[in-house]
């Protein structure tokens, strides 16, 4: 992260460019506006922070000329206690933020981290709400999903079976398909979900049935198999697959043929096998739920998908492709999604993840009643008091309700104190003294 300081008076710029450093903040002095102006021609940066009055060309004027050189980066104003309404003129001006002189080093230090996410979020939900056409691929440029797509690309041209692992909501399905996609077979895509069928119709969707095979089998029925010729059978939830069924797939697998539930003869399938589980199928195999040699035929290649809370960059780039989806699916006409909505969606660890994701965004643009989504019209499990629990239940004074605010946020944000401070709009030192003061420690193993 780099940052351009721009004062004229050189020993606030020298310190600031000290204090910033040792947060891994590359930061450059600038004298004047005319100098900052000459760098930003020359570098790249992520954020100016600038001083309200200086001679020359004040900060409202190189905020108003950086806008004009057509600049996104964020601005962030400092300005002293009698200057408060040329700060307010700044942020009508374009400006991201503004500190009041003097101020907490560490403050800035916060502030600018949060403008930079803020800014990398918006680019992110403007690149989504750009992309990809519904169903045509995974959607996402940290670099856990480039290292995902790299290995498909590598893998679907190929006959061999793939796992696909991860989490409930990860995209298996999403991934399928684009494996699907890249494999140059020319059949059709088959998606069986084993979990959502009864065992005792498994079977038959599976591998099909003859005529009489039993009661209510009135004419003949070919299974997934044979529906998928010449294409790709998905698979998913494939661990919920009953033992004795697990033979008769493996035995389809192997011989490259399909049984149907009353004949005696097999019926040659060209098929393309994915399949995917969100269990741990090593754990099933040693306790006997799982087959060992089923296991190791459809283990051939694994492609795990990573949780959205390793995507790092990724949830806003998401919401901005459901929003261009889920709009116009439902016929609404918004503008896009608020920088503090994207914030919230930031904080978020959604274990539900990608599909926790598009449920909300719909959820979101069903119900919005202003021009584009806010960061209410998003609960994200953050739920307010209950009107109906007792009072002896509920916090009582300022300090109970501060220390409840500070662990929900600590526990939203899996113990990371920078960001749960940012969250609470305090800065990382005062997190720490509230902490210590409530007596409030991270578990061992955070």
């Amino acid at each position: 992260m780099k940052a351009l300081i721009v004062d004229d008076e050189r020993g606030i710029t020298s310190s600031l460019v000290e204090f910033l450093a040792l947060d891994g903040i590359e930061a450059v002095p600038a004298a004047n506006a005319n100098t900052a102006l000459v760098l930003l021609g020359e570098t790249t940066f992520d954020v100016v922070v600038s001083d309200l009055r200086m001679p020359g060309m004040d900060g409202l004027g190189l905020l108003a000329r950086i806008r004009e050189m057509g600049f996104g980066l964020p601005f962030i104003m400092m300005s002293a206690h009698g200057e408060v309404k040329d700060a307010v003129a700044a942020m009508k001006g374009g400006a991201w933020d503004y500190l009041i002189k003097p101020f907490d080093p560490e403050e800035l230090v916060l502030r600018i981290r949060k403008a930079v996410a803020e800014r990398r979020a918006l680019d992110k939900l403007a690149v989504g709400m750009r992309g990809l056409p519904e169903g045509q691929g995974l959607v996402g440029e940290s670099p856990a999903m480039l290292a995902v797509r790299k290995l498909i690309a590598k893998a679907a041209p190929s006959p061999a079976t793939i796992l696909l692992t991860g989490e409930s909501g990860t995209g298996k399905e999403v991934a399928a398909r684009s494996i699907h996609s890249q494999s140059g077979r020319e059949g059709p895509f088959v998606a069986i979900n084993i979990g959502a069928l009864p065992e005792t119709l498994l079977e038959s969707e599976l591998f099909g049935h003859e005529k009489g095979a039993f009661t209510g089998a009135d004419s003949r029925r070919p299974g997934l198999f044979e529906a998928a010729q010449g294409g790709t059978l998905f698979l998913d939830e494939i661990g919920e697959l009953p033992l004795h069924l697990q033979v008769k797939l493996l035995r389809a697998i192997q011989e490259r043929k399909v049984q149907r539930l009353g004949s005696t003869t097999g019926v040659p399938v060209d098929v393309r096998f994915l399949a995917a589980t969100n269990r741990d199928l090593e754990a099933e195999v040693t306790s006997g739920r799982f087959r060992e040699d089923l296991y190791y035929r459809i283990n051939v290649v694994r492609i795990n998908l990573p949780p959205l809370r390793e995507r790092e960059g990724d949830r806003s780039l998401l919401a901005g492709h459901f929003f261009t989806l889920l709009t116009r699916r439902l016929g609404r006409k918004l503008e896009g999604i608020s920088p503090g909505a994207l914030s919230v969606i930031e904080a978020h660890s959604f274990p539900g993840n990608v599909r926790e994701l598009e449920n909300l965004i719909e959820r979101a643009i069903i119900l919005a009643e202003g021009p584009r989504l806010e960061a209410a019209d998003f609960s994200l499990g953050r739920r307010g008091p209950d009107p109906t629990s007792s009072s002896e239940n509920s916090p009582k004074t300022l300090a109970e309700l501060e220390h409840q605010a500070i662990v929900a946020a600590l526990l939203r944000n899996h113990w990371h104190r920078e960001h749960s401070a940012s969250e609470l709009g305090i800065t990382r030192r005062t997190l720490l003294n509230k902490m210590k003061d409530y007596g409030i420690e991270a578990p061992t193993a955070v």
